[in-house]
């Protein structure tokens, strides 16, 4: 079936041979009422001249003959004595023409019929090229507009489209030219192909609108800082700035290799609804953690069966890496219900898996029968405390007034039950005499109440006697304390340094060694400058 275009082609050439044929048959029809003219003038010259055979015979119309083929004819006018002759013949003349009963030139007539019929004819003539030159233009303007409509287009999704990509010029009246598709209701992020009518002239013209999506989505990769033990995160964390205009799906389409660490690649892959695929590079920058968790103050523990062990006591786990390793206490070997010697291990490991185990030997004895509970030598603290501090106290205050109240609230005595802390400090608080483990054990329960962090420290190595004496930390420092009498020496030893403690002499004697890798590093910065020995008070 032929398209409508070469059929609308086919039907304006029809209406241009139409148009001429009109104008041969208006000219067929002109000549052949010129012809009847022709002949009927003739006839009425003929009646003339048989009615009047006087008449002048050029004034009679002769046959038609084309004049390029008439004879020239030379009329000599008589030559008239003057101009008042001229006029008086003419005016003769005149008269007889009228005596004669001959008011008209019948054959001027004639000839001035003949020429009004050529010029009726030549303006119907004239009329019909116009009406064909007009059609012609019509046809010519109707084929140009007609040309300039588009019946396809093919757009991208996300771009739109008007009526001017299928009008593709400017017609000559606009006006009649109209289109059932409103373009600005289309949703152009979907593919799509639209059918639509595009009228010009009041010819419709059937038209598409194809919408393709064949751009794929962008985004971009964020670079990952991990271990070499851990799992890859998700890729939808691993990628931003994702767009397109449909739907899309992501994936992980390569993962390498990272356990040796390092820097590395990997591949997430987008693609949306219409196939259209991205793929956006991660960098993973991965650590290779091989160093295991330091334990550091682990200490060998003996105390009494039953009693609560302090295992986490001023044990400290460090990482290189992990700032929170995990510190666990392996007992599985030990029975701590029952007295003996066992063997604990702590056992610390960073999140990369790297584990280091310590062991420390635990001895347990049997509970004496003199034995007093750590609640009951905490009661009697906070009573003593209570009436020696108050709380707009700093820490160094409240501990200067622990180890002042020590010095001078109890008695020395050599012989005293020191079977435990907390029978030596019981005794202390309640008996108010002991000797330097009982002064020692009333200071620990006295700081332990007042929330001060510290710990006891005995004389290693020493001949006769062991010695006790406090070791207190006081704004993030360790210092030494001891409220213990000492023979001809009426005072006592308050935050000191490890380096003044074992450099002070009385009468030839010190007696402050111990092991110092046992114990928190000392401060190293004095403030025995603040201490006023005199009144028991601080220097400020």
């Amino acid at each position: 079936m032929p398209d409508s275009d070469s059929f609308n082609r086919d039907h304006e050439r029809s209406k241009v041979r139409s148009s001429d044929a009109a104008v041969i048959k208006a000219v067929q029809r002109g000549a052949a009422r010129e012809r009847k003219e022709e002949l009927r003038e003739e006839r009425e010259a003929k009646k003339l001249a048989s009615r009047n055979p006087q008449r002048n015979v050029r004034s009679v119309k002769e046959p038609v003959i084309p004049k390029s083929q008439r004879p020239v004819r030379v009329v000599r006018k008589p030559v008239a004595e003057s101009e008042d002759d001229e006029r008086v013949s003419k005016a003769k003349a005149s008269r007889d023409r009228k005596n004669k009963g001959e008011s008209k030139d019948y054959g001027v007539k004639v000839i001035r019929k003949k020429r009004n019929g050529v010029l009726a004819l030549l303006i119907v003539l004239l009329l019909e090229i116009l009406v064909a030159a007009a059609a012609i233009q019509a046809i010519t303007i109707f084929n140009r507009d007609t040309d300039m409509i588009v019946r396809t287009n093919t757009i991208e999704a996300g771009t739109t489209a008007d009526l001017g990509m299928y009008v593709q010029g400017q017609p000559m009246f606009p006006e009649y030219v109209s289109c059932n598709l409103d373009f600005t209701t289309v949703n152009y992020s979907v593919p799509q192909t639209i059918r639509f009518t595009v009228s010009m002239y009041g010819l419709n013209y059937p038209c598409l609108l194809t919408i393709v999506d064949t751009t794929a989505p962008t985004a971009e990769g964020i670079p990952q800082t991990l271990f070499s033990v851990d799992d890859l995160p998700p890729v939808e964390e691993c990628v931003t700035g994702i767009f397109d205009l449909n739907d899309y799906t992501i994936e992980w389409k390569h993962v390498p290799n990272y356990e040796a660490g390092g820097v590395f690649f990997a591949t997430a892959a987008i693609t949306d609804s219409s196939g259209n695929e991205t793929d956006v590079d991660v960098v993973l920058h991965v650590t290779r953690d091989s160093v295991a968790p330091v334990i550091e103050g682990t200490e060998d523990i003996a105390q009494y069966c039953g009693d609560p062990i302090k295992f986490r006591e001023n044990v400290t786990v460090t990482d290189d890496i992990d700032p929170n390793p995990t510190l666990e206490i392996d007992t599985s070997e030990a029975d701590l219900t029952e007295p003996g010697e066992y063997t604990v291990y702590y056992v610390a490991y960073d999140f990369t898996g790297n584990t280091t185990r310590v062991p420390i030997n635990v001895e347990l004895w049997d509970k004496p029968s003199t034995y007093v509970e750590p609640e009951e030598v905490y009661e009697l603290a906070q009573d003593v405390l209570d009436s020696i501090t108050w709380d707009s106290m700093d820490d160094m205050e409240k501990a200067l007034a622990i180890t002042y109240w020590v010095r001078y609230n109890i008695y020395y005595i050599s012989n005293c039950d020191d079977t435990s802390w907390t029978r030596a400090a019981y005794d202390g608080f309640t008996k108010r005499e002991g000797n330097c483990y009982t002064y020692a054990s009333c200071a620990r329960a006295l700081f332990d109440v007042a929330g001060i962090e510290n710990m006891v420290i005995v004389r290693h190595p020493y001949i006769h006697n062991p010695h006790f004496w406090n070791y207190i930390k006081i704004d993030g420092e360790w210092y030494h304390c001891d409220s213990t009498p000492r023979k001809g020496y009426d005072s006592y030893f308050f935050m000191y340094t490890t380096s003044e403690l074992q450099n002070f002499w009385h009468n030839g004697w010190n007696g402050y060694n111990f092991d110092v890798d046992l114990y928190p590093e000392s401060a190293t910065e004095s403030v025995q400058g603040r201490i006023n020995y005199w009144n028991h008070s601080l220097r400020y």
